[in-house]
């Protein structure tokens, strides 16, 4: 079997695209990765912030300054 210089160029460049192809989809879920985890961390101080104003309100007193 005997594969044409042709067709191993296009073999070539095909394996090339797919491999750009992989680089590009890794780095997107990399961002993804990354907007999740900054999303996770907003959510945990707003939770955070949520348990001390809770823990003000038990004692009577809310500090509303910034």
């Amino acid at each position: 079997m005997e594969i044409s210089s042709d067709q191993a160029i296009n073999n070539l460049i095909d394996a090339q695209a797919n491999a750009t192809q992989q680089k590009i989809a890794f780095a997107v879920a990399a961002k993804q990765l990354d907007a999740q985890r900054s999303t996770g961390e907003a959510v945990v101080k707003l939770i955070e912030q949520a348990v001390n104003v809770q823990k003000q309100l038990a004692s009577g007193r809310l500090d509303v300054r910034a």
